[in-house]
């Protein structure tokens, strides 16, 4: 059965809405061996009541194959597929100094005009940049940091 790109993305979206909860202490407990099965399956059922029907019935899945530890990953994976599926690419943007959410927003529509890509960014700072930014795209790095200026000035200076 293929999924619509707004069903996959809800489904992406619930894994990993639900992926932070699946600490160290709620997957012991799941895995307890000494609680059984079926209470087990009846409790992260009515955890998960509010969830799609699919989301619930991967997870029972999971927790009776006992690879309930990989919740985390599977959502991160999940959304990643669903991610490239819909052209969507990750952008790491570094700054040396916090942006506003207006100019955070600014940046990332440029990026997405200059890459043709819709882009999916988080944001850091890295006061070491003096200036600039540097942007991560995939594995295409942009670097106009004031730093990378320098060190490249000085590089040429040096030879």
């Amino acid at each position: 059965m293929a999924l619509s790109g707004s069903a996959a993305r809800r489904y992406a979206e619930a894994l990993l809405a639900l992926a932070p909860v699946f600490d160290r202490t709620t997957i012991a407990s799941l895995r307890d061996p000494s609680v059984p099965m079926r209470q087990r399956v009846e409790a992260l059922g009515s955890a998960l009541a509010g969830e799609p029907v699919t989301v619930r019935s991967l997870l029972v899945l999971l927790l009776e194959k006992d690879r309930i530890a990989l919740v985390p990953q599977i959502a991160l994976a999940f959304g990643d597929l669903v991610d490239r599926r819909e052209g969507v690419a990750k952008a790491r943007i570094t700054t040396a100094i916090p942006l506003k959410e207006t100019e955070q927003s600014e940046l990332v529509r440029r990026l997405e005009r200059e890459s043709g890509r819709k882009l999916r960014a988080t944001f850091a700072v890295d006061p070491a940049l003096i200036g600039g930014a540097k942007v991560q795209i995939g594995d295409h790095l942009i670097d106009s940091s004031v730093y990378a200026k320098l060190t490249a000035l000085g590089r040429q200076l040096a030879s």
